[in-house]
């Protein structure tokens, strides 16, 4: 677990990456549910393009994270694959759980792939052996 915290940043920057595209869509989806109450105030307006403002900070934070992962991780080939893995995982849950879109089994075993990957990426079994046989 501890070999997961130097890339803190990239899965930070995913997630914020994955709430900005999730924050992105949500006024089309308020749309598509039934105000018909609410749509004549004032009130919804607000509610309607508040998550716009939501998805901007998601970005900025995105952004943020993502020129630190980048600063701390050996290659930045690491930390862009890292985040954009991070992103797809957590847009997939999320767009399941919230917007209730379809789970596939193509989806299922592309997540399950990219999270191996992630697993593979990360894993530093292979760093440890070199050095110990290096001494």
């Amino acid at each position: 677990m501890l070999e997961l915290q130097k890339y803190r940043y990239c899965f930070m920057a995913g997630c914020f990456a994955a709430g900005g595209s999730f924050f992105g869509k949500m006024p089309s989806f308020l749309d598509n549910m039934d105000f018909e109450i609410i749509h004549w105030h004032k009130a919804f307006t607000i509610i309607k393009y508040f998550p716009i403002v939501l998805m901007i900070i998601c970005n900025v934070l995105n952004w943020r994270y993502f020129l630190k992962a980048l600063q701390l991780t050996e290659q930045t080939l690491t930390a862009t694959v890292l985040t954009s893995a991070s992103n797809y995982v957590v847009s997939f849950l999320l767009a399941s759980l919230i917007y209730k879109e379809p789970i596939t089994w193509l989806s299922t075993v592309g997540t399950s792939l990219i999270v191996l990957g992630l697993w593979f990426l990360c894993d530093d079994t292979n760093k440890t052996v070199k050095s110990s046989k290096d001494k």
